[in-house]
């Protein structure tokens, strides 16, 4: 039983719990070897085998290294066998997938052109196996051009695609076979396979939809309600953590547009400067709905009308000028603006998000 990757969900922190619940499902299912896809990283590396250590997920990959080791993150094959037949089970990921994760910059992945890589491997792998099997997580145009390329994999199942492959495909000596995406299908594969030397003769293929007609499995299900009751106490928990209690019911953010018609230059300045993409920043991660990157990223997110998902408060997207100096509605010209702007600076700008803030060369990068 294998599966050809991108087992987790988006990158947010309510499908990271998401995913570790569905780790601990795939794991009592009692996988033979699960490729690694793009998605399997968008919480990083330590999070991924986290799960493979607590849940005996078997991952493997034979073309992602670690940048600065040069090493493989994963097992390069697996080797299982079944009826006196040893099948070698290796997986290769499309190096145009971009791998972006929550916790580590796209730099520290390299993904090795996999046509180079199985040319390499096959024939060692073959001196251990009697049957080659490649879990290609390529697309099925990119898996196609691939086994067109290189020779002795005898099965090759396809991922990242979303269709299914519904009756025998033969592709320059290989078979193969896609099952489509999300859970919404499962397929079946009986193999006619010669004893003697591990050839695959013939070939039966099903493919069953797993939807409303077949029946839930109770244990299961029970389990399945209880993770979701989990993650609405676990999302409540996340926003309470960060109460929208402070500032005041009158007084409203008036955004930077307000602020332009009277301080045209420092707004111009502004628009150059990294607070205007602190949004995009955590959007580009998957970390938007996140209240703990919000507070730093949006405008007034723990104040009374600040910034909230709805309009017209989704405005306030971004670290905008009230982020710093407080709400428009509270303008004087007092001098306590500015001193207040300094003061605020700390309170994103720590030892934990940002190591490495000095104030005056911070204020270069921002000066207005």
């Amino acid at each position: 039983m294998v599966d050809a990757g991108d087992l987790f969900g988006s990158r947010n922190k309510n499908d990271e719990f998401q995913s570790a619940f569905l780790a601990e499902m795939t794991g009592e299912m009692g996988y033979d070897a699960i490729a690694l896809g793009e998605r399997d990283l968008n919480y990083g590396l330590p999070f991924l085998k986290d799960m493979i250590e607590k849940h005996g997920l078997p991952y493997t990959n034979a073309n992602v290294r670690d940048t600065e080791t040069g090493e493989l993150i994963l097992p390069e094959y697996l080797i299982v066998e079944r009826s006196g037949i040893k099948y070698g089970i290796v997986s290769v990921m499309d190096p145009r997938h971009k791998i972006v994760t929550m916790t580590a910059e796209e730099a520290a992945f390299q993904v090795d052109e996999p046509v180079p890589v199985l040319r390499e491997l096959l024939p060692r792998l073959r001196k251990e196996a009697d049957t080659i099997l490649l879990l290609a997580h390529l697309g099925e145009q990119r898996a196609t051009d691939l086994l067109r390329e290189v020779k002795g994999i005898d099965l090759c199942v396809i991922g990242h695609t979303s269709r299914n492959i519904n009756a025998e495909r033969i592709v320059n000596d290989t078979a193969v076979f896609s099952a489509a995406y999300e859970g919404r299908y499962i397929g079946r594969a009986n193999l006619f396979v010669d004893d003697a030397d591990g050839r695959v003769m013939a070939i039966d293929v099903g493919i069953t939809t797993l939807g409303d007609k077949v029946d839930s499995d109770e244990e299961m299900l029970a389990r399945v309600e209880k993770y979701k009751s989990d993650l609405v106490d676990y999302k409540t928990a996340k926003r309470a953590a960060y109460p929208r209690t402070m500032g005041s019911d009158k007084e409203t953010f008036l955004g930077e547009r307000a602020c332009m018609s009277c301080h045209e230059e420092a707004w111009k300045v502004y628009m150059d400067t990294d607070h205007r993409s602190a949004f995009a920043t955590i959007r580009y991660r998957g970390q938007s709905f996140e209240p703990e990157c919000l507070v730093c990223h949006t405008t007034g997110f723990q104040f009374k009308q600040g910034y909230s998902d709805d309009a017209p408060y989704n405005k306030l997207k971004n670290v905008q000028c009230e982020a710093c100096h407080g709400y428009g509605s509270q303008h004087g010209r007092d001098g306590k603006w500015l001193a207040q702007a300094k003061d605020s600076c700390t309170l994103c700008h720590d030892k934990e998000n940002s190591p490495e803030f000095d104030y005056a060369s911070y204020w270069e990068k921002i000066k207005h």
